[in-house]
């Protein structure tokens, strides 16, 4: 059995080469996020203090090697690629911090996915926060969904910018000072209090990036401007940095436990161990080269177009497409109230389409997404709901909230089409069927 440095040796090359390939497939992408994260691993793992093997994480693995056979999708593989990883860090060395998973789950897909669409009501809200403020100032400012317009100039809050892709960068920069102010004062903090400033860093983040808004139309600063990323970097800096790294500081002081290395653990059955890692070694690479399944299913209910006016047809993604001379309409069933729904935002986006004023809308009595669709010349006009036949809503709370509690699962519903008054009358059609 091999043991010491050519057994790490073994379990380094085997797990590198499992995340080689998610990166290869394009599900990890290497963006300055995941380059500072996997900087950041290091840096920890080489800077806390050893505390001990544990098996504590051998159940967690099991149950989501199990799990990964009733839900295959890669995202859920690659969760129990970290809990094996971090399962095999314990058992040979040393129990791992809390913050090592934080970092791992905020370099992957999951992250970017769940920052993309839950974030996506607060770039409006965002919107129309800096738009009432700059109106208290005098400033000529009318607001649209999220886009500011002062002057003739609109400046629009989008992922694409570099306001809400920075939540990564500063939850990133808040684990930082944690395991700063952690080695440096050889003390911890209690996993809830670890927890509630993380969340701070969160809120601190939207507040840097209502003053970036605000500043960015105040002073007229294009996205093509260079300092448009300096104005983001600096209000990052005072905003979130400063205040967290203060609040830190205070409370390793004051709530802060004297931590002290614990002397390593000798299991009785280290052959067995060393088995175990390597049985769960092998099975992550069995669960991650596996074909990859599309997080999608049949719509639960049979669609009828409205009075057989539309083509459709089963893409091979299990989307339902609906289309006709002036409007183009996808029914995305999605399978349970874990899974991801396609957004429009993201899907369009992959078409090469760039997503302009987008805003929520009372329409025929319910909320319901709309936007505006540019690339090149060509200029669509859509929208999107999620309904279940029974309910309809815009909220991703709300519809898997209602998934949960036994209710019929939700399918997400994009109309799409060249003007606003074909896109209103393909509503109306449509609306009432899903």
């Amino acid at each position: 059995m091999l043991a010491g440095k050519k057994e790490w040796l073994l379990y380094f090359i085997g797990y590198a080469a499992l995340i080689i390939s998610l990166l290869a497939n394009g599900y990890l992408i290497a963006d300055s996020t995941f380059l500072i994260g996997t900087g950041l691993l290091a840096f920890i793992i080489c800077m806390l203090p050893a505390r001990g093997k544990s098996l504590r994480l051998l159940l967690v693995v099991m149950l989501f090697f199990i799990g990964s056979f009733f839900i295959q999708e890669l995202t859920f593989r690659y969760l129990t690629l970290l809990f094996a990883i971090l399962f095999t860090i314990e058992s040979l060395y040393s129990k791992t911090s809390p913050l090592i998973f934080w970092i791992l789950i905020i370099i992957s897909p999951l992250f970017k996915y769940l920052s993309e669409v839950f974030t996506f009501p607060i770039r409006l809200q965002l919107s129309e926060w800096a738009g009432k403020l700059l109106q208290i100032a005098n400033f000529p400012v009318t607001v649209t969904g999220n886009v500011i317009q002062v002057n003739g100039t609109d400046f629009r809050v989008d992922p694409a910018c570099m306001g809400l892709q920075m939540t990564g960068f500063s939850l990133l920069a808040g684990i930082f000072l944690l395991v700063h102010y952690q080695r440096s004062s050889r003390k911890e903090l209690p996993l809830l209090m670890n927890t509630l400033l993380m969340i701070l860093v969160f809120g601190l983040n939207i507040l840097s990036n209502l003053m970036r808004i605000i500043m960015l139309v105040i002073f007229k600063i294009a996205p093509e401007n260079p300092i448009h990323d300096i104005v983001g970097v600096l209000c990052l800096l005072l905003y979130v940095w400063i205040p967290v790294s203060l609040l830190a500081r205070y409370l390793f002081k004051r709530y802060g436990r004297l931590v002290s290395e614990r002397p390593i653990v000798v299991f009785r059955w280290k052959s067995m161990i060393s088995v175990l890692n390597c049985m769960i070694l092998l099975g992550c690479g069995y669960l991650i080269f596996q074909e990859k399944k599309i997080n999608i299913s049949s719509a639960k209910n049979p669609i009828i177009s409205p009075a057989g006016e539309y083509n459709s047809s089963v893409l091979r993604n299990g989307i339902i497409r609906f289309r006709n001379d002036s409007a183009l309409i996808y029914v995305k069933p999605i399978p349970a109230f874990y899974s991801t729904d396609h957004s429009p935002v993201t899907c369009w986006k992959g078409s090469g389409y760039e997503f302009t004023n987008i805003r929520e809308e009372n329409f025929a009595g319910r909320r319901i997404y709309f936007g505006t669709l540019k690339k090149g010349t060509d200029i669509l006009h859509t929208a999107w709901w999620f309904s279940n036949n029974h309910h309809t809503t815009i909220s991703q709370i709300d519809w898997r909230w209602k998934v949960i509690r036994g209710e019929p699962g939700f399918q997400l519903v994009n109309v799409t089409a060249g003007d606003q008054k074909d896109l209103k009358q393909a509503i109306i059609e449509w609306m009432p069927r899903i």
